[in-house]
């Protein structure tokens, strides 16, 4: 991304504002929920943390809705969010899933909008259907360690020469993306010119060939062409400048066929009412699907005015036009109305399905049209001939019946980057939140606390009920309490160093996901789902200081019989086997390239069957490998030398040898027994 990229779409985000408030005009739904364009909406935290699923429109929605529903098979542990950008996407994935996923719209791609939409999701990937790529998004994804899977890609050669032509602007964004999934060679072909890795690009076919009509929808389907009992045609997914050539074709083929019924269904909702006026106003008599009309004899058209039935109206028909291409629009998907074997009739604009055409096209198994005097005579034709429509059918079928396998190819590819959460495992789907009377907020885990009180903080609470075990200081304090199994510790952040002197807790504010506590509670939970060996958070909370700031308490769950190795060494020197494991351990950290901001000997334990655990994970975080893993343990180093010199300065013990121990750390680290 570039800086002239980072200026200009900041001065275009007044006019995007803009644009969605016109298109509100015909559309409300433009109007509203304003706040989720540029990130300012608040977000459940039972939404962190997961799969984050970008489909831009409705026809992405519709493509990937097999591959959504592998992923909430697949992931049922995991939050499942669901971004677009337009009204008509969000209403459809509602009612495609429901409250199994999260829907919200994909801000506008601003480098704060961008920036407070990943702290309030923190997903741990993102696939993006098709060709959805913005910088900022690539951007932030990539600073936070979280894949970015482009999956079911298509990329037109208008489309690779405009992006190479703007790749001054755009920066190297194709080198960001993790995998890409390609419907087909010619556009795997264009991602690799684009600079996409050739290890991260394949051909996995197209979501659309996987398209199964529900056994439900062709009975249905059948039922109401029974009741219409006429000759029905459908010309789907229009636009303007193409309703008119369609109306004309239809009035001629009515002076031939006067029980014919058109199903007119326009691209955009926010065209229903006026395409409806257009037909009246050539004299047809309409039905109006929106208002549950069903068409008598004497009404010619049934205005398709809903959304979300598409595939039903093509299941109706006896053939099939797909719009946007009797202007320069690019054309629709005719794989749709294939599903349901109906005869597809197309303009020859179809630019944006020209390899799925020309398939057709060399199968004998779609007819093309120039203009409405055509396209009358091939309606004519077709509905008169029967056995020519089956055969177009049945050649059609034949053409992609070996194209399946795109879903399940696509979900392997995702579950290769993105390992299932393990049977058992916590994650932000089992958070709760409260938020008392002053404004302080709790994150808590409903699997571990039937209820939970904001006293839970507060170590008079458990002092008063003597369940206060003890407790520890140093930089910050913790108390013991008899709690559950195990018990908990209740930690209170405090700062160090010479702040630490002046401002002994309060930290600066920042977003809430970020928050110490809230930001330390959930990477463990992440780190908990990936087996590494770090204490199991229960609860956190942000409290907002006074005039100023906020204070931070967590709750988690003791390691039982656990000392830290600072406090081991003051009592008697490791064996080797102890020492490797304490390397092994970090080793393992790294491995996930988990990053710790504090590595040293009061962070790491053994426990009484010598297991070592890694704790305090505050201000910590993923990061790709890089220098920083031989930094952590160059602070390691550096904190044992120091606790060696003040104890020998204080005269006490501290079994350390720096040329007898470490090298046995370093072994376990690179995993030499």
């Amino acid at each position: 991304m570039t800086l002239w990229y980072r200026l200009l779409i900041r001065l275009l985000t007044p006019l995007a504002l803009c644009y969605f408030w016109l298109r509100g005009r015909k559309a409300p739904a433009y109007r509203q929920r304003w706040s989720e364009r540029l990130a300012l909406q608040a977000v459940p935290v039972q939404a962190r943390q997961g799969l984050l699923i970008h489909c831009v429109s409705v026809g992405e929605t519709v493509a990937a809705k097999q591959l959504i529903e592998k992923f909430l098979t697949s992931y049922p542990r995991l939050p499942i969010t669901l971004s677009s950008m337009t009204p008509t996407a969000a209403d459809l994935a509602q009612r495609l899933f429901g409250e199994r996923v999260h829907h919200l719209y994909l801000p506008i791609d601003t480098p704060g909008a961008m920036r407070r939409f990943f702290d309030k999701l923190n997903p741990r990937a993102v696939v993006v259907l098709e060709t959805e790529v913005w910088p900022c998004l690539l951007r932030e994804a990539n600073r936070r360690a979280a894949p970015v899977i482009l999956l079911n890609a298509r990329l037109s050669e208008k489309s690779l020469k405009t992006y190479q032509g703007y790749g001054w602007l755009l920066g190297p964004i194709w080198q960001q993306l993790t995998w890409v999934a390609a419907q087909d060679e010619a556009s795997h072909q264009r991602f690799l010119q684009l600079g996409v890795a050739t290890a991260n690009a394949h051909i996995r076919g197209n979501l659309k060939f996987d398209s199964q009509v529900s056994a439900d929808l062709l009975h249905r389907a059948a039922q109401l062409r029974q009741e219409l009992d006429r000759p029905v045609l459908v010309a789907a997914s229009t636009h303007k400048g193409e309703d008119e050539q369609l109306l004309n074709a239809f009035a001629h083929l009515l002076e031939q066929l006067p029980q014919a019924l058109l199903i007119l269904v326009p691209r955009h909702p926010e065209r229903f009412q006026a395409v409806g006026q257009l037909a009246e106003r050539r004299g047809f008599a309409l039905a109006y699907r929106s208002r549950g009309e069903q068409p008598t004899a004497q009404q010619q058209i049934w205005l398709g005015d809903t959304m979300g039935e598409l595939m039903q109206w093509y299941a109706v028909a006896d053939v099939a036009f797909v719009g946007g291409s009797l202007i320069q629009r690019g054309g629709h998907n005719p794989l749709e109305p294939v599903a349901t074997h109906t005869p597809v009739v197309s303009g020859r604009h179809i630019f944006n399905f020209n390899e799925i055409y020309q398939r057709l096209d060399n199968a004998e198994a779609v007819r093309w049209v120039e203009d409405d005097e055509q396209l009358t005579s091939v309606w004519l034709e077709l509905l008169q001939q029967p056995g020519q429509c089956l055969a177009m059918q049945q050649r059609a079928t034949d053409e992609f019946a070996r194209d399946q396998g795109a879903t399940q190819a696509m979900l392997r590819d995702v579950q290769m980057i993105v390992t299932p959460t393990p049977d058992g495992a916590t994650t932000m789907r089992q958070v709760d939140e409260i938020t008392d009377a002053n404004r302080a907020v709790a994150w808590y885990r409903n699997d571990y606390f039937s209820s939970f009180e904001m006293a839970y903080f507060d170590p008079d609470y458990w002092q008063q009920q003597q369940l206060v075990g003890g407790s520890a200081t140093g930089r910050s304090k913790a108390w013991f309490i008899e709690h559950g199994e195990q018990g908990m510790l209740l930690r209170h952040y405090y700062r160090g160093g010479l702040v630490g002197k002046f401002n002994k807790d309060r930290f600066k504010r920042e977003a809430l996901a970020d928050s110490r506590a809230m930001a330390e509670f959930s990477l463990l939970l992440r780190l908990r789902e990936l087996g590494l060996p770090v204490p199991n958070p229960l609860a956190a909370r942000f409290q907002r200081a006074p005039v100023w700031g906020y204070r931070a308490d967590i709750l988690v769950e003791v390691i039982p019989n656990a000392k830290d190795v600072f406090k081991l060494l003051c009592e008697r020197q490791l064996d080797s086997e102890q020492w490797h494991k304490v390397g092994a351990v970090i080793r393992q950290l790294h491995d996930a390239k988990v990053y710790h901001s504090d590595l040293n000997c009061h962070n790491l334990m053994l426990d009484a069957d010598a297991k070592a655990w890694i704790v305090d994970f505050d201000k910590c975080g993923f990061r790709e490998a890089g220098e920083w893993q031989q930094a952590n343990l160059a602070r390691l180093l550096r904190s044992l030398r120091k606790e060696q010199q003040k104890a020998k300065e204080a005269k006490h013990d501290f079994h350390w040898s720096e040329a007898r121990d470490w090298p046995l750390l370093l072994a376990g680290y690179d995993q030499r027994a």
